[in-house]
């Protein structure tokens, strides 16, 4: 799934992204305007920290299709840097004053789905059984929320660079909820445009979505019959706005400042 503007492919190939010399993996990257670790630093925005953890660099192999231990590592990073109180995973909202026990699964039936590495996409979710019309088709058990660009930048320190340069392809952002990320493979759904304004640059061939979110439940559910091996699709401009990024303090896709 590709969610990060376009700007940023246009950006590095322009030069205006550099490697940084902050050793990242430290956890403890001192920067001009703070003595403590970067992401206490308000001034860092998303393209700076694009620069600082050298994801044009991680981008330039194909990325991984995570294991279940990987998505068990972010989602504890996660709960740990919130608090149990202020997790929005859907394990947290029956039982508010204990971390859940088991970090495993996804938000997706089991067996009803497969994610393979695609030439022109990358990584791509896959039906391997079928989704009958308004079938649900995937839940938002451990999609991760943040209020304020503080917190959000926190838990990108708290995992591997790596980890944090896919966060930022599958986050985005809303006036209403903040910043998400869906951490399970419902983060690996690729977009397709619904309708012409919503059309991005790097949208691969002329297809719709098959999958949306009803307005009366909220669920993820099927737009019309999907069968096996029919890739899920969903239109990313559905449920996000790339300016809300402002609104935590965190700037805009495209944007580079000076800021080690």
């Amino acid at each position: 799934a590709v969610f990060v503007s376009a700007n940023v492919k246009d950006a590095s190939e322009n030069g205006n992204i550099n490697k940084s010399e902050c050793d990242v993996e430290s956890k403890n990257c001192e920067n001009d305007n703070n003595d403590g670790p970067w992401w206490k630093n308000e001034d860092m925005k998303l393209m700076d920290m694009w620069k600082l953890l050298n994801c044009g660099e991680v981008f330039e192999d194909d990325r991984p299709i995570h294991n279940e231990s990987i998505w068990a590592l972010v989602r504890g990073a996660y709960v740990g840097v919130v608090g149990p109180d202020e997790s929005t995973f859907a394990l947290n909202k029956a039982e508010k004053h204990a971390i859940p026990g088991n970090f495993f699964g996804n938000g997706f039936k089991s067996g009803s789905i497969e994610v393979k590495l695609t030439d022109e996409k990358g990584r791509a979710v896959y039906a391997t059984s079928p989704f009958r019309k308004g079938e649900l088709v995937w839940s938002d058990d451990f999609t991760a929320c943040f209020r304020d660009g503080m917190t959000y930048r926190k838990f990108l320190a708290s995992i591997p660079s790596d980890l944090a340069c896919d966060v930022f392809e599958w986050a985005y952002s809303g006036p209403s909820y903040g910043a998400c990320v869906d951490l399970d493979e419902g983060s690996l759904i690729n977009h397709a445009a619904s309708t012409e304004a919503n059309q991005r640059p790097w949208e691969v061939g002329n297809v719709k979505p098959n999958i949306g979110i009803d307005e009366e439940t909220d669920l993820h559910v099927a737009l019309s019959d999907i069968n096996p091996g029919d890739e899920l699709l969903i239109d990313y401009m559905s449920f996000a706005d790339l300016d809300a990024w402002q609104l935590l303090g965190l700037g805009e896709w495209g944007i580079v400042n000076d800021v080690e």
